[in-house]
């Protein structure tokens, strides 16, 4: 049995015309059309999956690079703070320190008398330790840094650790001073790249402050460098960012591929006879 043909006239009671059962949707232009999209589509899913894969890795790495650190102190300090301790990470980070504050005991313990350069109180003997080179112009900012963090550990050694606030409040006045030292380049894209570094760097620090639960700075060689040679943590940052680098690059070699290659041709037969029941 067959039903009858579809009739392409319109009725007086129509509002609007019946839509025409022509071959323009099914001509091999529109099935090309069909084919690009449908590319299209695949390679946008290849490219959120590859960028996902990516974000995942990166995670995953940072992740273990930097979980808690097994030797983290506690949050809460468990005996009254050293109040040496304390006024000493006052002058650390004040902009008219005043040095004859540091006790005698705590220059005894650390093997150096703190001193006064370009107006700020900082250890002589200390320097950028980062896994990363820094500029220059960080020098007397990573040397304040390091006073701050032997006046946590001379307050450790005496049984009276100071709080989260006191590393939280060193770590903040790195962050400050090297910006404060990033202004002072004229060219505009030499300051950018400044504080692109200082960035890194005050991201570094404060993942290490997180593990170590803001207490007593715990040495770790994962993060330390060995004279001229990068340190683990950057090695391991470098293994991330190649992993995402290959990750992008795969994708746009598939991306060109895909591209080049000639759209689906497909005609499809399309006639006015009657549909079969």
């Amino acid at each position: 049995m067959r039903a009858l043909p579809i009739s392409r006239r319109i009725s007086p009671r129509s509002p609007r015309p019946a839509p025409a059962t022509t071959d323009a949707a099914h001509s091999p232009r529109t099935a090309a059309a069909h084919g690009s999209e449908a590319s299209g589509a695949r390679w946008n899913g290849l490219r959120r999956a590859a960028a996902l894969t990516a974000a995942a890795t990166v995670a995953c790495s940072v992740g273990v690079a930097f979980a808690p650190s097994a030797g983290a102190a506690i949050s809460a300090p468990i005996a009254p703070e050293n109040a040496a301790a304390r006024v000493g990470i006052a002058e650390a980070v004040a902009a008219q320190p005043d040095p004859t504050v540091i006790p005698e005991d705590f220059v005894t313990t650390a093997g150096y008398r703190p001193v006064i350069e370009s107006g700020i109180l900082v250890n002589p003997q200390g320097d950028c330790s980062s896994p990363i080179p820094l500029p220059a112009e960080f020098e007397l900012a990573c040397k304040s840094h390091d006073l701050g963090y032997d006046l946590l550990r001379y307050a450790a050694a005496h049984g009276q650790p100071l709080g989260p606030w006191a590393r939280q409040t060193v770590d903040a006045a790195l962050e400050q001073r090297m910006d404060a030292a990033c202004e002072t380049r004229t060219n505009a894209v030499s300051r950018a790249q400044c504080r692109v570094m200082a960035d890194v760097a005050t991201t570094a620090v404060d993942l290490n402050s997180i593990r170590q639960d803001y207490g007593n700075p715990i040495t770790e060689p994962f993060f330390e460098r060995d004279g001229d040679l990068p340190s683990p943590a950057t090695l391991t940052l470098v293994g991330i960012g190649l992993a995402a680098g290959l990750a992008t690059a795969a994708t746009m070699v598939v991306r060109r591929t895909r591209s080049r290659q000639p759209a689906p041709s497909s005609v499809l037969a399309a006639n006015g006879s009657a549909v079969a029941l």
